[in-house]
């Protein structure tokens, strides 16, 4: 019978940097799912209030990122590593691009750096991708954070959501310039819909990766 042929360091060192990336795209929702959360029940004890404003910002970037997720797809189903990695640049740089205008137009920082954190989450992992079975697991989580994100909008806007900490006062003290949307009247459906997103997507994101077996 013939041996099975040995472990490459190649092989070896994916399967860390697998783990890595998975491990780095789930902390990185889960972070942001603790920041919204607290924004909803306490949102003074966070920069002052300001996250109130920045987490209506973050799920309006969070469109953004889910429309990257086909030409993610198509990128990790690229074999030649130089060649992904070039066109994993060349996006990122587009991308960042658009994070920092809408950055500009919610004055704020805080709303690009968030907007990276998850990003380059999923960038590791199509950087260390590539094989058949972390494209195919790609494809699930961008379909999973879609349907997600668009029924978790919808049912916080057919079913009521708790005030937390989001009071007409405190409101008044943090957005009192907000606008007419049901985002900007209620900032607290946005933040629940939030922390409720990031941290399923963060269990998604965590999903092991198991190669197909071979025929």
């Amino acid at each position: 019978m013939q041996e099975p042929p040995p472990l490459s360091a190649a092989q070896s060192e994916g399967g860390a940097a697998d783990v890595l990336g998975r491990l780095w795209a789930a902390c990185s929702c889960w972070i942001v799912a603790v920041m919204f959360f607290l924004a909803w029940w306490w949102p003074m004890s966070v920069d002052h209030g300001r996250w109130v404003k920045l987490g209506v910002g973050i799920l309006v970037i969070e469109f953004l990122v889910m429309h990257s997720s086909a030409f993610l797809i198509s990128i990790s189903a690229t074999k030649e590593g130089d060649v992904r990695r070039r066109s994993l640049m060349r996006l990122g740089a587009l991308y960042a691009f658009f994070g920092a205008v809408i950055a500009l137009c919610f004055h704020s920082w805080e709303i690009l750096a968030s907007f990276v954190a998850v990003m380059s989450g999923r960038f590791c992992s199509v950087w260390v991708g590539g094989d058949d079975a972390n494209t195919a697991m790609f494809r699930f989580r961008a379909a999973a954070a879609t349907v997600l994100y668009i029924g978790l909008v919808f049912l916080t806007i057919l079913l009521p959501v708790p005030q937390g900490g989001i009071t007409p006062a405190v409101l008044r003290e943090v957005w009192p310039n907000a606008g007419t949307g049901l985002w900007q009247r209620h900032p607290e459906t946005a933040l629940a819909t939030g922390a409720i997103y990031f941290l399923l997507l963060g269990l998604i994101e965590a999903r092991p990766v198991k190669p197909r077996s071979g025929t």
